[in-house]
């Protein structure tokens, strides 16, 4: 064996060795490795860890009085005043109903499932009209579409 073919062969063994040991620190800090066709070596991507507390701001629309309860406890009560509240939800699904002031008078129920993605602040308007959800559209799953 020549004298280049120990060097490659050396040099393989060691990428042998020291390629899964990197390949494990890089997967302990949340960093993906893509491997492309086009290149020869691996191209390593950062990949933003999720937040586990996502800040959602309710705003109560017009002049109504409303309630808003998150698994059953109310957390919301807008009336002539301080119309929008913020708060600081887990990652997780929350049962949501949202009522008039009569409690039996709901204007819509629902889940909002909240750090699915990267969204950090999410705001639900809502009315005797419905609710309508910014910052990710697919957070709110309404239980029914028509009013009781």
């Amino acid at each position: 064996m020549t004298r280049p073919n120990r060097l490659r062969l050396k040099i393989g063994l060691l990428c042998a060795i020291a390629l899964p040991l990197a390949t494990a620190s890089l997967a302990q800090a949340n960093q993906v490795i893509i491997r492309h066709s086009s290149h020869r070596y691996p191209v390593y991507e950062q990949q933003h860890p999720i937040s586990g507390q996502v800040t959602v701001e309710f705003v109560a629309q017009g002049s109504d009085w409303a309630n808003v309860f998150v698994d059953g406890r109310r957390i919301f009560s807008p009336r002539n005043v301080n119309r929008r509240k913020r708060f600081t939800f887990n990652r997780g699904a929350y049962d949501i109903k949202i009522t008039g002031a009569d409690l039996f008078d709901v204007w819509a129920e629902g889940y909002l499932d909240v750090g699915r993605n990267d969204t950090s602040i999410i705001v639900v308007s809502f009315s005797e009209r419905g609710v309508r959800v910014s910052g990710d559209p697919y957070t709110w799953i309404p239980v029914s579409a028509q009013r009781r």
